[in-house]
């Protein structure tokens, strides 16, 4: 009997150990697990707040970008404003409304209310506009720039700075044979080696010597014009060089065919000559 207590004893106590230890190994479990999700959540916290942080961030970064996309819009409808009046165009070009967020005066704040996809919303709305005047800008830069060269290219005026026209287009009594001839151009006379100038703008295509014409410039304007300056002492251009109207391309002389100092002038349109008094006689733009 004794013995049998004596040996449920320790048994017992085994039993309690290994409940206990049952026990104790369940409630770290628990605790490790509990601890684990502790972390994962402070983790996912953690994770959202650098997300909400970086969002913040984004923001904040973008919001000055709006500023200097406004301000820049702003700019671009003073300019736009400023040269259709200056070069007097259409109506089409409207840069009297006013930037849709405002002008550079505005001040944005920080946290200015702006969701994420609102302020993607501005940058695109912002975006789009600034293309939009900047194809009308460039389009006025091309109505500017095609009216300057038309303007440029236009023959007026007279081919030299100083003398008197000797001898009229049409028919005329040539002054080496007295015969009556045909003359394809205007001269004008002056003192020797004074300036003769280009009457309207283009590309030199001839500076040389041509038969009875002597040293000859040709000057191409485009659209089927072309002016000759004959009978020249010395050129003050080359082939290829481009011109303006007023332009020095030689001084006056007597080369080729002549009987004085003067400069024979043509003007030639579609391979003919026509005559140059009615170009004389206008006044450049």
């Amino acid at each position: 009997m004794v013995f049998s207590v004596v040996f449920m004893i320790p048994a017992a106590m085994g039993g309690m150990l290994v409940y206990w230890w049952v026990d104790a190994s369940e409630r770290m479990m628990k605790d490790q697990a509990s601890l684990m999700w502790t972390r994962e959540l402070e983790a996912q916290r953690q994770e959202v707040e650098d997300l909400k942080r970086k969002s913040l961030e984004r923001i904040d970064a973008l919001t000055p970008k709006i500023g200097e996309l406004q301000a820049r819009l702003f700019r671009l409808d003073a300019l736009g404003k400023r040269l259709t009046s200056v070069a007097n165009l259409s109506d089409e070009f409207d840069f009297d409304q006013p930037p849709p967020l405002g002008g550079p005066e505005y001040v944005f704040e920080e946290s200015s209310g702006y969701t994420d996809s609102e302020l993607m919303e501005a940058l695109d709305s912002l975006n789009q506009k600034i293309e939009q005047r900047q194809q009308q800008l460039e389009l006025i830069h091309s109505l500017l720039t095609n009216r300057s060269f038309a303007e440029q290219v236009y023959i007026a005026g007279r081919p030299i700075e100083r003398g008197w026209m000797s001898s009229p287009f049409g028919r005329r009594s040539d002054p080496f044979t007295g015969r009556s001839s045909w003359h394809e151009g205007i001269d004008y006379a002056g003192k020797e080696n004074s300036n003769v100038i280009a009457t309207g703008a283009g590309v030199v295509v001839f500076a040389s010597r041509r038969g009875g014409f002597g040293k000859l410039v040709e000057i191409d304007h485009g659209d089927g014009y072309l002016t000759r300056y004959a009978h020249l002492n010395d050129f003050k251009v080359a082939k290829g060089d481009i011109v303006q109207r007023g332009d020095v391309i030689g001084l006056m002389g007597c080369t080729g065919r002549c009987t004085g100092t003067h400069v024979h002038y043509e003007i030639l349109r579609n391979g003919r000559a026509v005559d140059p008094v009615r170009y004389v006689s206008r006044a450049a733009p």
